[in-house]
Formats: structure tokens, sequence, C-alpha cells
């Protein structure tokens, strides 16, 4: 009697063995499931990073930075995560600095909207007065010095208008939650250029007639 005690025993025990290695082996495949079903999402997430990413990089002409995952030996799959986070904030982080940088000006995006708006009148106005010069060393003078005086300065400002216009607009457009392009407000001071124009005309009348 005793024997078959222990017999029951043991096939008792040995039944509950296998059904905790039965129930192990099922945590450890809905695990694993789990785990590369992680991956896969954070290597999707990865790829529209990388594709936002390479937009931007290809509006500003620079290379896309490489953030594929490194491989890694054998089925480490916390390797594997950790790597494809990381990777994945790396690749949220430049495509968020990309993007802005494209969001600004196409020239000199750093600098104020007034700094760049004085450089291109004013290059726009030295030209112009450039221009003048040389036009009043060649012909003297004469019946078109008043139109000289004040037609090409109107006709600078009006392309240093045209120019600031370019200049301050953003190479990519920003877009609002439904995904449809936002306006850019393209800042524009035509009191300068007009400013600039008097002085240049102010300038040419000196040189033409008290130099």
């Amino acid at each position: 009697m005793s024997e078959l005690s222990a017999y029951n025993e043991l096939v008792h025990e040995l039944a509950r063995l296998d059904a905790d290695t039965s129930a192990s082996a099922e945590r450890a495949t809905k695990r694993l499931a789990q785990r590369r079903e992680a991956i896969e999402g954070l290597r999707g997430s990865l790829d529209e990073e990388v594709a936002s990413l390479a937009e931007g990089c290809s509006a500003l002409r620079t290379t896309v930075p490489d953030l594929a995952p490194a491989p890694v030996e054998g089925d480490d799959f916390e390797v594997l995560i950790r790597d494809a986070r990381v990777r994945l904030r790396e690749a949220a982080d430049s495509r968020i600095a990309t993007m802005r940088s494209a969001q600004r000006p196409t020239f000199l995006p750093k600098a104020h909207h007034v700094v760049r708006e004085f450089l291109i009148y004013g290059g726009c106005l030295a030209l112009c007065l450039l221009g003048q010069v040389l036009w009043l060393n060649a012909s003297g003078g004469g019946d078109a010095l008043w139109w000289v005086l004040f037609l090409p300065p109107v006709m600078a400002v009006l392309v240093g208008y045209l120019l600031v216009g370019a200049a301050n607009k953003p190479r990519m457009p920003m877009y609002d939650r439904s995904g449809k392009p936002i306006k850019p407000v393209v800042p524009h001071n035509p009191r300068l250029g007009v400013v600039l124009a008097v002085v240049t005309m102010a300038l040419f009348a000196y040189l033409a007639f008290f130099a």
C-alpha cells in the first residue's frame, strides 16, 4: 500500500512538473512574441522618423545620418529593444532639429529679419549707386541726370523687396495638426528700403552736383 501511495505521489509530482514546464514554456513563448512585436513596432516608428528626417535633409541638401540599429549577435531581445529605442529617440531629435532648421528663412536663417533686410536692400542700393557713378563718369551727366538720380534707386528698392520676400520665406512650410501647410508670415520692412534709397539719391546728387 505504501508503494502504491508513493507511486501516486510520484505520478502527481511528475504531472505538476509537466504542467509547470508547459506553463513556463507558454509564458516564455508569449514574452518572445511580445518582444518581437515590440521590436517590429520600434523599427516601424524608426523608419517613419528616418523618412521624415530624410525629407528635411533633402530640403537642406545635407546627408541623412545613419540611425539604423547596430546588428546584435544572437537573440538578445533586451539589447535589441534598448538599442532600437535609443535610435528612435536620436531619430526624433534629429528630425525635430532638421525641421526647425528647414523652417527658418532661406538667407541667414539665424539672423534677425531686420539685419537680413538691411543687407539685401543695402546690397541692391550699393549696386545701384555703383551703376549711377559709372554712368556719371561715362556720360558726364546731361539731360538724363534727373532720371538716373531717381529711377534706379526706386527700381533697386522694388528688386530688394522681392528678394527680401524670398529670403525671409522658410525652405519648408510648417503644417498644422491636420497636415495642412500653414502660410508663413514673411516679414517685410519696405520703409528701410525707402530710407536707403533716399540715402543713395542724396549720395549720387552730392557726387553729381557738388563733388
